[in-house]
C-alpha cells in the first residue's frame, strides 16, 4: 500500500508573521485555517513558487489590516490580555508616528536618500539573486515525487570516486539488494543520431536509459506511456520517448505523434510517449531510448559508461542502503578479483550529487555578494554618522523639550528601517533581472533549472535581509546620534564631545570596510591569476583558423564501412581543393569538446596480470591528415593512410607519454600493443607513429596518455570534420557546407563551430566566477575608498578652526597635508592589516577554483597592499588639498 502524502505546507515565515499580528482569539485560528486550505487549493492549480508568492501576499495584507485597526484604536476586548493589547496599540501608534516622520525626513533629503537607497539596493539585489539561485540549486528538493529518496550510484576505486559504473555491476546490485524500490541506469553521455525520411536529414541528441528510469524518477508522460519490461529484451522492436520540446518542433504538438515512426540511423523507432514540459535529467536530450543487454557497453565489467539512479524504499536510510551496497561490493570482489579489487559503489543523495558541479562557484559568488552587502552597509552607516552630525542641533533641541533618548533612538531606527525596506523592494525587483542573468551565464543544466522567478523563499529572504540590513547600518549610528548633551550642544552650536565619538565610530567602520574589501580583492586577485594561468595553457595544437563540424553519412545510401571511408576520402579531397581551406580531416571526438573514452592498453609482449592492472589511455579514431590539420607534431614514424584502412591493417599511433609508459625509452615503431575496450577481446595493433601530447579533455587537466586508431578498425558514419582555413573559419563554414552538400545533399552537416570557441567555452565558468568576483571587489573598493574620503572630508571640516589657528601661527603647508594623509592612510593600513590575514585564513576554500597558483600567492597579496596604498593615497589627497585652501582669518571669524 502506498504511503499517503501529507498536504503541502505554506511558507513558515509568512505564517509566523501573520500569527504574530492576529489577536489572541479563536477567530484567529479560523483565519489561519481558512488561509491554509486556500493555499492547498492554489498548489493544485499552480507551481509551488506561485502558490508561495500568493500566500505571502494574502498574509501581508491581513497582517497590515489588523495592524492598521490597532493603530486607529480598534476593539481589542476586555479579557485578561486587554492591558497587553492596549499597550501594543500604544506602541503601534507610536511606531506609526515615527514612520510618518521618517517618511517626511527621507523625502526631505532626496539626494541623500537616493545615495543610501541605491547603495543598499545594489547589495541587496546581488545577495537576493544569488540566494535564489543557490536555494534552487543546493537547498530545494529536485522536482520529483519524494525526491529525498532518490540516490546516485557511482563506482569507487580504492576510495577514489569515479563518475560512472558498469552495466553488469548494476545488474548485481539491482538483483542482490532489497533496499531499493527501483534501481535504474542512464548513460553518462549523449550521442547524436540522424532522423531521415523528411525533406532534409535532422540530427538529434539521444540518450539511453533502462526501461524503469522514468518510474524511478516518478515522471509521468504527458502523452502515451513509459517503457515496458519487454522493450528491454534483445531483439525487441525499437521504441522511443520524445521530449516536449522535440514534440513541439517536429510534430507541432500533435497528439498523433504517439504511435508514429521515426527512422533514426536507418532503424524504425515507434514513439510511445512524450515527456512533460520542462523535464530534463542530466542531459538536454531530444529523446530517450531503452537500453537492451548486448547493446553498447553492457557486457564488460570494466566499461564504466553508466550512472546508477535508485529510489530507496520508504523508511530505508541512506546509511542502511550504503551498508548493504558495501556487502554486495565485497561479494563482487570475491567473485571477480581481477576486475573488482578495491572497487565499490558509493551512494549519494541525487540532489546533492547533481549540485556538486555548481556548489563551489555558487558558494563563492554568494560569499562575495554577502561581503559586498556588508561593505555597502558600512558605507551607508558612515553616511548616517556624518548626517547625524548635521542634525545634532535638532536632536538636542528635541531632547531639551522632553524627548527621551529611547524616543530619539526609535525615530532614527524608523528612518533606517524605512530606507532599508525601500532598498529591499528595489533590490528584489533588480534581483529578478540579475537572477535571469545568472541563469543565462551559469546554466544549471544538470539540475534542469531553466527559470526560478519570484518564490516565497526569495521574497521572505528579501524581507529578512532588509530588516537585518537596517540593523547593520542603522543601530550604531542611531545609538551614537541619540547620545545628546542638550545644554552643551545648544550652548556651543552643534559641536560637542559626541562629534569625536561619531568620528571614531565612522573611522572604525571604514577600517572594517577596508578589511572586508581586502578579503574580496585578495580572492579576486587569486582567481584572476588562476584565470591568466589557465588562458596561457599550451593545449598542444593550433586553435587559430580551425573549423569543426559534425558530419553524418546516411547509412541507407552508404551501408558499409568501406563506402564510408571512400566518402570521407572524397570529402577531404574536395575541401582541400576549396579556396581558403588549407587542409582537412576527420576525428571521432573533438579535443576539449568531447571527453573521456579511455581503454586499457599494454605491450603485447609483456601483458599484465589483468586488464585492470594495465595503463589506460584516451582512445580516438583519426583519419589521415588529422595531426597535420590540428598542428599536432608527429615526433616519430608516420601518419595513418587510407591504404591502411582499405587493406585492413590494424594500426595505432601513440602519444609520447604512452609510448614511454609501454616501452620505457625503446623505439615503439613496429611494436605491437594490445587494447581492451571492454566489448571485445583484447585486440593487437601495430604502432606506426608517435605524436606530441595534447590536452584532450580540459585545460585544467594535465595531458593524459592518448592513442589514435585508424579508420579501418573503429570507423563510424558519424565523424567530426576539422578543417584548417586560411582566414576566419566562420566565413569559410558556408563554403565548406556547400561543397559537402554538392557531393551528397543527404549528408548532415551540423554543430558548426571553431576550435577557439570550443577552448574558450571550456573555461567560461571559471571566467564568469572570476569576473563576477572582480566586479564585486572593484565596487567594494570604490565604496571603501569613498568612505575613506568621507571620513577625511568630515575631519577636515570639523577641524577647520584648529587648522586655521595652526596656519595662522605659521604651520607649514606640507605638515598639514601630511597630517591629513597620515590619518587616512592609517585607516587604510589598519584595514588591510586585518583583511589580508583573514583572506589568508579563508583562501583554502578557493583551492578547488584555482589553477597554476597557490592560495597563499605572495604576488597577489602584495598587489592588494599596493593597490590600497595607491588608491587610498588618491582618496586622501583631495581632503588634504582642501585643508590647504582653508583661510585662517575666515576660520577664526566663523568661531
Amino acid at each position: 500500500m502506498s504511503k499517503s502524502k501529507s498536504p503541502p505546507e505554506p511558507p513558515r515565515l509568512a505564517e509566523a508573521l501573520l500569527r504574530s499580528r492576529l489577536p489572541r482569539h479563536s477567530s484567529s485560528l479560523t483565519i489561519l485555517g481558512d488561509l491554509r486550505e486556500d493555499y492547498q487549493e492554489e498548489r493544485t492549480r499552480r507551481s509551488r513558487p506561485g502558490a508561495d508568492a500568493w500566500y505571502w501576499g494574502q498574509a501581508l495584507a491581513i497582517a497590515l489590516r489588523f495592524a492598521d485597526r490597532r493603530s486607529r484604536g480598534g476593539h481589542t476586548g476586555n479579557g485578561p490580555h486587554a492591558a497587553t493589547a492596549r499597550g501594543s496599540e500604544s506602541l503601534a501608534g507610536a511606531f506609526a508616528s515615527d514612520l510618518r516622520l521618517a517618511v517626511h525626513r527621507v523625502a526631505g533629503s532626496p539626494g541623500f536618500a537616493a545615495a543610501t537607497i541605491l547603495t543598499l539596493a545594489a547589495g541587496i539585489a546581488g545577495t537576493v539573486a544569488m540566494f535564489s539561485v543557490l536555494d534552487a540549486a543546493l537547498l530545494q528538493s529536485l522536482p520529483y515525487p519524494d525526491a529525498d529518496r532518490l540516490v546516485l550510484g557511482r563506482a569507487t576505486f580504492d576510495g577514489r570516486l569515479n563518475a560512472t559504473a558498469s552495466y553488469p555491476d548494476y545488474i548485481d546490485y539491482r538483483d542482490q539488494s532489497d533496499v531499493f524500490e527501483s534501481l535504474s541506469l542512464i548513460r553518462s553521455g549523449m550521442q547524436s543520431q540522424t532522423i531521415t525520411g523528411g525533406e532534409v536529414p535532422q540530427r538529434v541528441d539521444v540518450n539511453w536509459v533502462t526501461v524503469d528510469m522514468f518510474e524511478t524518477l516518478g515522471v509521468e508522460p504527458l502523452l502515451g506511456r513509459r517503457f515496458t519490461e519487454d522493450e528491454a529484451e534483445p531483439g525487441s522492436d525499437w521504441v522511443v520517448m520524445i521530449t516536449h520540446g522535440f514534440w513541439q518542433r517536429h510534430f507541432g504538438g500533435s497528439p498523433d505523434a504517439v504511435g508514429s515512426t521515426l527512422v533514426m540511423d536507418g532503424f524504425a523507432h515507434t514513439v510511445v510517449g512524450v515527456t512533460p514540459p520542462g523535464f530534463r535529467f542530466r542531459h538536454d536530450a531530444d529523446m530517450w531510448l531503452p537500453i537492451r543487454y548486448g547493446d553498447m557497453d553492457t557486457t564488460g565489467r570494466s566499461s564504466h559508461s553508466w550512472i546508477i539512479v535508485g529510489r530507496l524504499r520508504p523508511g530505508v536510510s541512506l546509511v542502511t542502503a550504503q551498508d548493504q551496497t558495501d556487502i554486495i561490493s565485497a561479494r563482487l570482489v570475491q567473485a571477480y578479483p581481477d576486475s573488482h579489487e578495491g572497487k565499490a559503489v558509493n551512494l549519494t543523495p541525487l540532489g546533492e550529487a547533481l549540485a556538486e558541479a555548481y556548489r563551489p562557484g555558487l558558494l563563492m559568488l554568494m560569499s562575495a555578494t554577502g561581503l559586498l552587502l556588508l561593505i555597502a552597509c558600512g558605507n551607508v552607516a558612515g553616511l548616517l554618522v556624518a548626517r547625524a552630525a548635521t542634525r545634532r542641533g535638532e536632536l538636542s533641541l528635541r531632547a531639551a523639550m522632553g524627548a527621551s533618548r529611547g524616543r530619539l533612538l526609535r525615530q532614527l531606527l524608523a528612518e533606517s528601517l524605512l530606507t532599508a525596506v525601500i532598498a529591499g523592494a528595489l533590490g528584489a525587483i533588480m534581483a529578478l533581472w540579475l537572477q535571469r542573468l545568472l541563469l543565462t551565464l551559469m546554466p544549471l543544466d544538470l539540475l534542469g533549472i531553466r527559470d526560478i522567478g519570484l518564490s516565497g523563499q526569495m521574497l521572505g529572504f528579501a524581507i529578512l535581509l532588509s530588516v537585518v540590513t537596517a540593523v547593520l547600518f542603522g543601530v550604531g549610528p542611531a545609538i551614537a546620534a541619540s547620545r545628546t548633551d542638550p545644554v552643551g550642544d545648544l550652548r556651543t552650536g552643534t559641536r560637542s564631545s559626541a562629534d569625536g565619538q561619531a568620528g571614531q565610530l565612522r573611522a572604525g567602520m571604514i577600517v572594517v570596510q577596508v578589511a572586508l574589501t581586502a578579503v574580496l580583492l585578495s580572492g579576486s586577485g587569486l582567481l584572476l591569476r588562476s584565470l591568466s594561468a589557465l588562458g596561457s595553457v599550451d593545449v598542444g595544437f593550433d586553435t587559430e583558423n580551425l573549423l569543426t563540424a559534425g558530419v553524418t553519412i546516411p547509412e541507407e545510401e552508404y551501408e558499409s564501412p568501406d563506402s564510408w571511408l571512400r566518402l570521407y576520402e572524397t570529402i577531404i579531397e574536395d575541401l582541400e581543393e576549396e579556396p581558403g581551406v588549407a587542409s582537412a580531416s576527420f576525428i571521432n571526438m573533438v579535443p576539449i569538446l568531447h571527453r573521456y573514452m579511455d581503454w586499457a592498453v599494454w605491450d603485447s609482449e609483456n601483458p599484465p596480470l589483468g586488464s585492470e592492472d594495465a595503463p589506460s589511455a584516451y582512445s580516438r579514431t583519426a583519419l589521415p591528415g588529422y595531426f597535420e590539420t590540428m598542428g599536432i607534431p608527429l615526433v616519430r614514424g608516420r601518419d595513418h593512410s587510407f591504404d591502411d584502412a582499405r587493406e585492413g591493417r590494424r594500426t595505432i599511433i601513440l602519444s609520447e607519454s604512452l609510448a614511454e609508459v609501454l616501452f620505457h625509452g625503446q623505439d615503439p615503431i613496429g611494436r605491437s600493443v594490445s587494447v581492451f575496450n571492454s566489448v571485445t577481446d583484447p585486440s593487437r595493433f601495430v604502432v606506426i607513429g608517435v605524436v606530441a601530447e595534447i590536452r584532450m579533455t580540459a585545460l585544467s587537466e594535465d595531458p593524459f596518455p592518448q592513442m589514435y586508431f585508424g579508420f579501418g578498425t573503429s570507423g563510424s558514419p558519424m565523424m567530426n570534420l576539422v578543417a584548417r582555413t586560411e582566414s576566419d573559419p566562420n566565413v569559410a563554414a558556408s563554403a565548406v557546407r556547400s561543397r559537402i552538400r554538392e557531393r551528397d545533399p543527404d549528408i548532415l552537416f551540423s554543430y558548426v563551430t571553431t576550435m577557439e570557441e570550443i577552448v574558450a567555452g571550456s573555461w567560461w565558468g571559471n571566467r564568469l566566477v572570476s569576473y563576477a568576483v572582480t566586479v564585486f571587489a572593484l565596487f567594494a573598493l570604490l565604496l571603501a575608498l569613498t568612505g575613506v574620503y568621507g571620513v577625511l572630508a568630515f575631519q577636515v571640516a570639523s577641524r577647520t578652526h584648529e587648522i586655521g589657528v595652526r596656519m595662522a601661527l605659521g604651520a607649514d603647508a606640507s605638515h598639514v597635508v601630511r597630517s591629513v594623509l597620515r590619518t587616512g592612510l592609517a585607516l587604510v593600513v589598519a584595514g588591510v592589516a586585518i583583511g589580508i590575514p583573514v583572506a589568508l585564513g579563508a583562501s583554502p576554500y578557493l583551492e578547488s577554483q584555482l589553477f597554476g597558483v597557490t592560495s597563499t600567492d605572495a604576488v597577489t597579496y602584495g598587489t592588494v597592499l599596493v593597490i590600497f596604498l595607491i588608491v587610498g593615497a588618491v582618496a586622501c589627497l583631495v581632503p588634504a588639498l582642501r585643508a590647504l585652501r582653508i583661510d585662517p582669518v575666515h576660520a577664526l571669524c566663523s568661531e
